[in-house]
């Protein structure tokens, strides 16, 4: 969001984000400027930068070399980043036109945009053996298509959002053409729009969007104070926003209900409407509200109760809510086995790539195993290989199970049964014979514990589970694979050293496994 004068200007980003209110006061109120509000942002600005930005930037700079290479020069990107240098090239006829940029629109404020690529409408993109390219197929009529390139496979409704506003302005300048516009998919398809259909969605989010912009600037606000709340009320969109950490950092100022594990934007709403707004003030609240059952608020009273004695406290503390759940938990066997995915979902072809299988047996002592893989001739190696030794292993032990953390084990077995054809049907029977424990849902049926989070992370301190590697978390290790992929061919002594310290994380994540299992197990020795 800028200011213009007396007026206001807006980005794609501003608009994907505008569901959030939060994120528009606060971006709106720091152009004003509200007094200390400038001081107060500063403290915890941060750039957006993550991986998947990093990887969507690789992909639309691929797909730039790659029509370069095909096309030469009929691809342009104009002399000065200005709509006006953008321009000109569309009236001279170029092709392809990269990195342009794009101002105006049909709205009372004014957009301000690059898409990725503005083709001429005579010609078309498309992906070969050799890449992305575009061919001409007709004679050229007047105008341009708008095109994003996005990583995703998918075509989400927030992506044709942005071709929408680069269509808008394309309509008002008399230079869209009359055919679909589109989204570049990192599944290397084409996914293409009418260009009416693409406003017309764009409208419906942009004026309310707008409304509360102007809004907000006649208001006027002259504190902080009269902004609104600092908390982001829909954290889908905490990695564009500069200030995730304003928001942390006033969520545990205000004892914010969004502290509460578990709890949702409706159950904050309802409960706010009821005048709870607190940690402190649902762990004393025992009422229906109106559209929360007394159950549903005596388990949510519960959570908070937990964590703000742990806030008041520093102590960790559980509740077992039911010791049926916890019962149900198999006996240890010898064959059992504590089973970890490491998947990088940024790999160059659709469906990411599971890098490294690891698991912990204890037949004879503790020992850890794993296969790494680089490309998919090592990633179908290793599962045809953990897939081998598993099933030896059911042969030799009928009653041993297969313990991990959350869903994602599961999924990825079988995604790579079916993309490789193999073992769809060793898979499928493990599964429905209950040879897989799952001890999230185990301690999300069981248990209730004082922390923020249910992750495996959070279990250890009630099991006290020191870790030893570096990687603290899994969007770590995926960090770390990217440095590893980085300097595999530039520095390999640095590659090596990655490499063994996202295999000692998916080791303390085996062996983690195996410490819950065995303190849920004597859990239930303690409520017999």
């Amino acid at each position: 969001m800028k200011r213009k004068g007396p007026s206001f200007s807006f980005d794609s980003r501003d608009l994907m984000r505008s569901k959030c209110e939060h994120c528009t006061r606060l971006a709106v109120a720091r152009e004003l400027p509200v007094p200390s509000l400038a001081e107060l942002l500063a403290q915890f600005y941060e750039k957006p930068e993550n991986i998947a930005i990093r990887y969507g930037m690789r992909f639309e700079e691929k797909l730039e070399q790659e029509l370069l290479q095909s096309l030469g020069d009929q691809v342009a990107q104009p002399v000065e980043r200005t709509m006006e240098a953008t321009i000109e090239l569309m009236n001279a006829g170029m092709p392809v036109i990269y990195q342009g940029v794009l101002r105006g629109g049909s709205g009372a404020l004014e957009f301000s945009g690059r898409p990725d690529f503005l083709l001429r409408s005579d010609w078309r993109f498309e992906f070969t053996d050799r890449g992305f390219t575009a061919k001409q197929i007709d004679g050229w009529s007047g105008g341009y298509t708008a095109w994003d390139a996005k990583l995703s496979s998918t075509a989400k409704p927030e992506y044709q959002m942005q071709v929408g506003l680069y269509v808008d302005v394309l309509k008002q300048l008399e230079l869209a053409a009359d055919h679909n516009h589109g989204l570049i998919l990192g599944s290397s398809e084409l996914a293409t729009f009418d260009a009416d259909v693409l406003i017309a969605q764009m409208i419906e989010v942009r004026n309310p969007f707008i409304k509360s912009v102007l809004q907000l600037a006649d208001e006027a606000p002259q504190r902080i104070e009269d902004i609104g709340s600092l908390v982001c009320d829909a954290s889908s969109y905490c990695e564009i926003c500069e200030y995730p950490k304003l928001c942390q950092h006033m969520r545990n100022e205000t004892n914010h209900l969004q502290l509460v594990a578990g709890i949702t934007r409706a159950n904050i709403e309802s409960l706010s409407r009821s005048g709870i707004k607190t940690v402190k003030q649902l762990s004393e609240f025992d009422s229906a509200t109106d559209k929360l059952s007394k159950a549903q608020v005596e388990k949510l009273a519960l959570q908070a109760r937990l964590q703000q004695s742990m806030y008041e406290t520093g102590k960790s503390t559980f509740v077992i809510v039911n010791p049926e759940e916890l019962a149900k938990l198999p006996p240890e066997s010898p064959g059992d086995i504590f089973f970890d995915l490491e998947g990088f979902t940024f790999y160059k072809e659709p469906g990411g790539l599971e890098y490294l299988f690891g698991f912990t047996t204890i037949d004879s002592a503790e020992e850890f195993h794993f296969s790494w893989a680089d490309n998919r001739i090592e990633e179908r190696q290793s599962f045809d290989k953990f897939m081998h030794d598993l099933l030896n292993r059911v042969q030799r032990f009928p009653e041993m199970k297969i313990y991990h953390y959350a869903a994602y084990e599961q999924v990825a077995l079988k995604r790579l049964a079916e993309r490789y054809q193999i073992y769809q049907t060793a898979v499928e029977e493990l599964i429905a014979g209950e040879y897989f424990v799952d001890l999230y849902k185990v301690v999300k049926n069981s248990l209730m514990i004082s922390q923020e989070s249910y992750s495996i992370k959070s279990l250890e301190n009630y099991y006290s589970f020191k870790r030893a590697s570096d990687v603290k978390e899994a969007k770590g290790s995926m960090d770390y694979y990217d440095h590893y992929l980085s300097a595999l061919a530039e520095d390999p002594a640095s590659a090596e050293k990655l490499k063994r310290q996202v295999i000692a994380y998916n080791q303390d994540d085996c062996a983690s496994t195996l410490a819950l299992s065995r303190w849920l197990r004597s859990l239930v020795d303690r409520n017999v």
